[in-house]
C-alpha cells in the first residue's frame, strides 16, 4: 500500500469541521479507520503514522476533503477506465501480487488500486458506473489488516448504485469473494491507477503549490493573532463537485428519483442568517430581494454534517431524506418579508420594534451590571 505509515498524507486542519466549529463531534475519519490511526485532540486532527494501514479511507469519508496526498487522484482512476473501454473492467488493491484471470474472461479491463478500494469516493464509483460494468477482487479482504473496510466499501457502492438506478443507468457492481483454481495461470495485465503522472509541469506546479501553501500558513498565523480569521471558501469536497455536472448532465427522465438530505424550515424561524453563513458546502443560501428574504437550498452539494441545525437559536431546520430527482438545482424552502434592524443594520423580520432577533433578546444593562456584582460578591 502507497500509504502505509502514513507515507504522503496530508492533513489540512482549516477543512475540519470539529476545527472550525468546537463540540459539533464529527468522527467520521476516527470511528471508520481500520488502524486507529487517527484521533481528535482539541478540536484538531492527529495521525499516528506508525499505525496507518495505508486504506485511503480518510480521503473517501471524510466530508470536507481534510485529508489528502500528492500522488493520489482519482480521476486518474476514471480516465483509465475510459482508455480501456471494457465492457466489464476489474478492480483489485495492491494486496495482489499476481492477479489472473481465467482463459474466457481476458478481454476484461483490469486496475489496481494503490491503497483500498474503500478509499475510492462513492461519486468516483457513480462515474465509474457510467462507463463500465464492474467486478471487485475482495478474496484477499479475508485476511487483509484492513478487512473492516468493506462494510465501508459496501456502503459507499450501494450509493452509487442508487445514484446510477436514478439516472436510468443499469448499476452492476459484483463481487468476486473466492477465485477458481487454475492449473495455468494467465496473469492479468493490469494498469496501476489512481496515481497523477509527474513531469517537469507536474513539478513546477508542485514547488508552486507548496509555496501556496507557505503564504496560507502565514495568513492562517495573521487571522490568529488579529482576531479575523475567515472561513470563506467551500468546503464541498472534489468529487462531490465532480458529481454535480455528470449527475446533472446523465439524468435521464422517467426514474426512480434517489434518496438525497432535505431541509425544511419552521415559521419559529427568525432570519438569523447562521445556517447559510455556517453551512461548510455552500448548499444553503440567503438572498434579498424587494424587502423579502429567500432562503435556498441545493440537495446535491449537503454534507449532510447537521452545522446548520446545531447554530439554529430557534430549532427551526427539520432535516430528513427524501427523493430529488435534480438534486442540483436550487430550491426555495422559506420565503418571509424583512426589514432591517434599527440597531445592528442585519436583516431581521419585519416587526414594530425593527429589531432583529439578536437585539430584541440582547441583555439589559442593568440586568449585566447585577450578574457582575453577583459575581464579585460570590468571589468576595
Amino acid at each position: 500500500m502507497l500509504f502505509n505509515e502514513g507515507a504522503f498524507i496530508k492533513i489540512d486542519q482549516t477543512r475540519c469541521l470539529n476545527y472550525r466549529h468546537k463540540g459539533v463531534g464529527c468522527f467520521h475519519c476516527t470511528s471508520l479507520c481500520p488502524g486507529g490511526a487517527l484521533t481528535v485532540i482539541e478540536d484538531k486532527v492527529f495521525l499516528e503514522k506508525d499505525k496507518c494501514l495505508g486504506c485511503g479511507v480518510c480521503f473517501s469519508n471524510c466530508p470536507t476533503e481534510v485529508f489528502s496526498a500528492g500522488p493520489w487522484d482519482e480521476t486518474a482512476i476514471i480516465s483509465e477506465v475510459k482508455n480501456q473501454s471494457a465492457a466489464v473492467t476489474q478492480f483489485f488493491c495492491g494486496e495482489h501480487d499476481e492477479p489472473y484471470l481465467p482463459k474466457e474472461g481476458r478481454e476484461k479491463g483490469a486496475i489496481q488500486i494503490s491503497a483500498c478500494l474503500a478509499g475510492i469516493s462513492k461519486g468516483a464509483w457513480f462515474e465509474i458506473g457510467l462507463l463500465t460494468d464492474v467486478e471487485l477482487r475482495l478474496d484477499k479482504c479475508g485476511e487483509c489488516s484492513m478487512r473492516n473496510c468493506l462494510e465501508r466499501l459496501q456502503f459507499t457502492l450501494d450509493t452509487a448504485s442508487e445514484w446510477l438506478s436514478a439516472t436510468g443507468y443499469k448499476s452492476n457492481f459484483s463481487y468476486i469473494y473466492a477465485v477458481e483454481n487454475i492449473k495455468k495461470k494467465k496473469k492479468l495485465k493490469a494498469v496501476s491507477s489512481g496515481m497523477k503522472a509527474t513531469s517537469r509541469r507536474d513539478l513546477f506546479l508542485t514547488l508552486f503549490s507548496q509555496g501556496k501553501e507557505m503564504i496560507r500558513r502565514v495568513r492562517e498565523k495573521d487571522y490568529a493573532l488579529h482576531g479575523k480569521r475567515k472561513f470563506e471558501e467551500c468546503l464541498v469536497p472534489k468529487w462531490q463537485q465532480r458529481l454535480g455536472k455528470v449527475y446533472t448532465d446523465n439524468y435521464r427522465e422517467g426514474t426512480d428519483p434517489a434518496y438525497w438530505p432535505f431541509i425544511k424550515k419552521k415559521s419559529a424561524c427568525v432570519n438569523c442568517g447562521l445556517c447559510a453563513e455556517n453551512c461548510p458546502g455552500k448548499a444553503l443560501d440567503i438572498e434579498r430581494v424587494n424587502g423579502t428574504v429567500r432562503h435556498t437550498f441545493k440537495s446535491g452539494y449537503c454534507l449532510d454534517c447537521r452545522i446548520c441545525e446545531l447554530f439554529c437559536p430557534t430549532n427551526s431546520i427539520e432535516r430528513s431524506r427524501e427523493p430529488n430527482p435534480r438534486p442540483f438545482e436550487t430550491v426555495m424552502i422559506y420565503e418571509v418579508k424583512s426589514n432591517r434592524c434599527h440597531r445592528c443594520g442585519n436583516d431581521t423580520l419585519k416587526n414594530e420594534d425593527f429589531l432583529c432577533y439578536w437585539c430584541q433578546n440582547e441583555a439589559k444593562e442593568e440586568d449585566m451590571i447585577a450578574d457582575a456584582r453577583n459575581q464579585l460578591l460570590n468571589i468576595l
